[in-house]
Parts: structure tokens; C-alpha cells; sequence
């Protein structure tokens, strides 16, 4: 059954909690858990927060955490999700925030490849977070997506930044399409210098390629790391 993006929250939501979603549960939670207890923030921000279940588990290791979602849909399914939590969630996107340099770490999962404007995203990101403080983010990973999904065909070429509209299925889950989602591919290096351009320095680059053992939860071995994950440090 095919969903648009802003309102597919509930599928999304059942996808994860009835852990069919491979790639959220295995894969990125247990990414980000691990990273932020490493940096050990005082106040996190997740921004593009979606069914609000990745700022449920932060909450949950005892960090004090505020999310934003701009979609209405998925804003409504994560004040559910986080009924009961500490999290204090808003509906509005990274430009309306008015806290400034109130955080020490900020995260977002699968958002900045869906902005329109990279620089825009990241230099509305800089006045949040304190100085010396870390922004974690990822993508699906640019090198090699494409060659995994192929939404881009016989045009797609690497070096050139791109985007369309896509839909899309997980692996467990291929009756519930999703449709409508922004894609904008850009190579890795527009990624750096527009980091690098707004403020932020690497502090580490991730690959994602899990265990054997969670590749075959999929139901074949990868063949090259699907998502990578930026962390970056605010000068």
C-alpha cells in the first residue's frame, strides 16, 4: 500500500517496534547509542526526530535530550511515542530554534540528505550547540546508494549532485511503500566543504557495515557499506 512521506509516521512506528526494521534497530540505534555515551553530553538535540524512538533510547540512558520534528504527521506518532519520557519534543524545524548554544551534542538520522539547502541545514545547527560541542549525523552513504537502489539510472553520476523524488520499501516490510521522500545525492566532498564552510570540523567518519550475523538478517551479505555517519565538532 503505497503512504506519502508526512504520512506514513504510523508505519513507520510499527515497522520499528515490531523490530522488522533491520536497519533502524540493529544497525543505527546501537550507532548513535554508542557515539553519544562516548561524547557524554550533558543536553542533546535531535533535529528531525521522525517517530521520536531514537530520542526515546537516548533519553533512556539518563541525558537530558529535546527533539524537533517539522512534519506534522510525525510530530504527532513521537509525542505518543515519547508520552511518559523525559524528552521535550517541538514542532518546528532547525531554523526556528531560539535556544542558542544551549546544547552540547546534536544528532539527526536521515535528514541531511533530504534538505533542500545543505549549508542552510548546518549553519542553522551552529548558534545551538557550544563551542567545542559535536554534531552527529548520516546519510545514506554517497558512494555507493545509488549503486544499491539505483534512483538515479543511467544519469546518475557521481560527482554531480542531484536529487528526485523517491519511494521506497524496507527490507521486511515491501507491501508498505513509502512515497514521496526528497533525495538529494552529493558527493562526499560537498558534504566536507559545506561543514567545513559553516563551522564544524570532521571528528570522525562512519561507515556502516554490520556483523555477518545482522547482514543476514537481510537475507544476503552486503556488498559495500549502505550509510555513513558524520562526526562533526563545532570550532
Amino acid at each position: 500500500m503505497p503512504h506519502r512521506w508526512c504520512n506514513s509516521a504510523q508505519v513507520r512506528r510499527t515497522q520499528i517496534e515490531s523490530g522488522i526494521d533491520i536497519t533502524f534497530n540493529e544497525v543505527f540505534q546501537p550507532l548513535f547509542i554508542q557515539k553519544i555515551s562516548e561524547l557524554s553530553p550533558k543536553h542533546v538535540l535531535e533535529v528531525g526526530a521522525g517517530t521520536g524512538h531514537l530520542s526515546k533510547a537516548v533519553s533512556n540512558l539518563g541525558y537530558k535530550v529535546t527533539a524537533i520534528e517539522p512534519s506534522p504527521g510525525m510530530y504527532k506518532t513521537a509525542c505518543d511515542v515519547l508520552r511518559g519520557s523525559d524528552v521535550h519534543i517541538f514542532n518546528i524545524a532547525s531554523q526556528q530554534i531560539t535556544e542558542v548554544e544551549e546544547f552540547d551534542l546534536a544528532f539527526s538520522h536521515l535528514v541531511a540528505h533530504v534538505v533542500d539547502d545543505l549549508r542552510e541545514f548546518l549553519l542553522s545547527l551552529i548558534p545551538c550547540i557550544k563551542k567545542g560541542g559535536h554534531f552527529i549525523f548520516s546519510i545514506p552513504h554517497p558512494c555507493f546508494y545509488n549503486e544499491y537502489k539505483n534512483f538515479f539510472g543511467e544519469e546518475y553520476n557521481y560527482m554531480t549532485s542531484m536529487s528526485k523524488e523517491i519511494s521506497f520499501t524496507i527490507t521486511n516490510d515491501t507491501k508498505n511503500i513509502i512515497e514521496g521522500v526528497p533525495y538529494h545525492h552529493r558527493p562526499l566532498s560537498d558534504y566536507i566543504n559545506s561543514l567545513v564552510g559553516s563551522g564544524f570540523v570532521v571528528d570522525g567518519f562512519l561507515e556502516t557495515y554490520p556483523e555477518d550475523d545482522v547482514q543476514m538478517l537481510y537475507g544476503a551479505m552486503w556488498e559495500f557499506p549502505r550509510y555513513c555517519a558524520f562526526v562533526c565538532k563545532k570550532l
